[in-house]
């Protein structure tokens, strides 16, 4: 069943064309990754495909009574509605389930404690987790994100990344997170020089299928370079005579320098990896001794009596829930933020550099080429001559971030600290960014939600699990997730385990009030009650881990699950009053 077809579409911009007349469809349960480098027109097609703007040619056609949801970079919420308001709108939550589902999102996105708020009291990112969790329990039959996952931290990455593979629902989203593209994408819809390439297939099937895609390219100009040469020596030695011919194969030798010469320069372009000749400045001696770290907001404490002494190379990634500290320890780092209770020593040799997630702008009559003035290094970095003299102010905000990022890096520091430096990159640019950092020198600290990234780059962890807790551990992000999964399984266990322990208890404690008959009785009926909740939980549980299950299922199991809580929670509660008197 197609939900949406387009049609000989195009959009352009004076002489940039974004979208070169494309034809494709989406149909019913498909779930597509919309992948492009940065400035290529990802947004561009999206906002054609919501109507938001004006098409240059063609159509886009829509199934109708088809209920599409689109959550767009750029949020716009009634201010003066309180969060509950907003979320609880009635008018579009006709169901029951939906209510049960909203709740689940509420604590899942951790939206509960500011509900009563008015909407124009958040930051950005908490109207951006605010207008996630409407979009997602709107009751759609399709979704349009527009880079979902940034600026939530990692659990919410992981619960929305499951909540989206299990949904039987039609999905559309730009994203850079690669597990994401991995585990929920069916089809990988490529932007490529402004049409469109369909990969039936996860992410992994897209790099293969683009490998050979590249190989081909590369044996192409390399062809006609070979043919060229050829063409350029006839040139050169043709003979006066036989004009007619010599004008037909001068004609020939034009029409194979144009070609050339555009897809040589393309290939570079969308080929290039990143070699920056540029070294980090040597580490001597001691690099940062952080001793007895403690730091406070009022009641609030972010940090109590932390110690570390960073070594040569070291790479840690910093993780937790947002609000617990991570950029505040930067900060305290850099000398940005006062510290309570401190000892920070850092080395003569030491230079600091932070990348920090900020909206980036430059001087609107500044061009590329005046905020970096090595040729050599723009084009290293994947700035083409062509483009190092388009005014800086008008690139995309991917490509903002990547002459930011290339501005930090021309100072050659020792010690880079990198706060999200993956938001608004494209797969291209992120790749060509670990390539960077996987030989780069120096001391790295990242905070990051790309769990790709984080896996790739760092080998060691701060984990900031809140309530001035940091835990140390060496290894990378998945280890350390694998490990936690694992932690929690016996935690379960050994739970299950004394609530059965409880339940075997014999009349010790003859000082106390005895049970009625009746009591007893209520006793030994939770007691049946409780184990029978927990095999409904547990079997739940397991169902919602599988790949296969039906979205009208999961609205079902969903209500049940929130049911079966409820009910745990007042007998349990009702079980511990009565046997503590048994």
């Amino acid at each position: 069943m197609l939900y949406l077809k387009v049609t000989n579409l195009a959009k352009s911009y004076t002489s940039k064309i974004l979208v070169d007349h494309v034809d494709f469809t989406i149909s019913r349960w498909q779930k597509i990754a919309l992948v492009a480098k940065n400035g290529a027109g990802k947004s561009t097609l999206i906002k054609l495909l919501m109507k938001e703007i004006d098409v240059s040619d063609g159509a886009v056609e829509r199934r109708e009574g088809v209920r599409i949801w689109y959550l767009s970079q750029d949020i716009n919420l009634n201010d003066e509605h309180t969060v509950r308001e907003f979320l609880f709108d009635f008018d579009t939550m006709q169901h029951r389930e939906q209510e049960v589902e909203l709740n689940i999102a509420i604590n899942k996105l951790r939206i509960k404690p500011y509900l009563d708020q008015n909407i124009w009291s958040l930051s950005w990112w908490e109207k951006k987790r605010v207008a996630l969790t409407k979009t997602l329990m709107g009751n759609p039959e399709m979704l349009i994100l527009d880079e979902p996952t940034n600026h939530l931290d990692l659990d919410m990455i992981e619960w929305l990344e499951w909540y989206l593979k299990n949904q039987r629902i039609t999905l559309l989203m730009v994203t850079h997170d690669r597990y994401f593209l991995e585990r929920v994408c069916t089809h990988i819809f490529e932007l490529h020089r402004g049409k469109i390439v369909v990969f039936p297939g996860n992410y992994s099937y897209y790099l293969e299928s683009k490998a050979i895609r590249e190989e081909n390219e590369r044996i192409e100009v390399h062809k006609l370079k070979q043919l060229y040469r050829k063409e350029l020596s006839w040139i050169k030695k043709s003979p006066s005579g036989r004009q007619t011919k010599s004008n037909s194969r001068a004609s020939r030798f034009d029409d194979i320098n144009d070609r050339y010469d555009v897809l040589k320069d393309t290939v570079f372009n969308e080929q290039a990896k990143l070699t920056l000749s540029m070294q980090a400045r040597q580490l001597w001696g001691k690099i940062l001794k952080l001793k007895h770290i403690k730091k406070s907001f009022g009641d609030k404490t972010l940090l109590s009596d932390f110690s570390h002494e960073f070594r040569h190379n070291e790479r840690i990634g910093i993780i937790g829930k947002n609000g617990v500290g991570k950029s505040t320890f930067v900060r305290m780092i850099l000398d940005e933020e006062p510290i309570d209770s401190w000892l920070v020593q850092a080395g003569e040799t030491v230079v600091f550099w932070h990348y920090q997630q900020k909206e980036i702008h430059f001087p609107i009559d500044k061009r590329v080429s005046d905020i970096v003035h090595d040729r050599n290094l723009l084009e290293q970095f994947l700035f083409p001559p062509n483009q190092q003299h388009v005014f800086a102010e008008n690139l995309s905000g991917g490509e903002k971030r990547r002459l930011h990022m290339l501005t930090i890096l021309q100072n050659r520091p020792n010690f880079l600290i990198l706060d999200e430096p993956t938001n608004d990159l494209d797969l291209v640019t992120v790749g060509v960014l670990e390539d960077f950092l996987m030989g780069y020198k120096g001391c790295l600290i990242v905070i990051s939600h790309d769990r790709f990234f984080m896996d790739k780059i760092t080998d060691h962890l701060f984990i900031f699990e809140g309530e001035w807790a940091v835990k140390d551990f060496r290894g990378t992000y998945s280890e350390y997730k694998n490990l936690w999964e694992s932690d929690k399984l016996t935690l379960e266990n050994s739970r299950k385990s004394k609530v059965e322990q409880h339940m075997d208890v014999s009349d010790e404690d003859s000082d106390k009030k005895k049970l009625s008959y009746m009591e007893k009785r209520e006793l030994d009926q939770l007691t049946k009650d409780i184990v029978a909740l927990e095999k409904e939980r547990d079997e739940i549980s397991r169902i919602f881990d599988q790949t296969d299950v039906a979205y009208d299922d999961i609205k079902a199991l969903s209500e049940s699950l929130w049911i079966i809580l409820r009910q745990l929670e007042q007998k349990e509660y009702r079980w511990f009053e009565l046997s503590a008197r048994e």
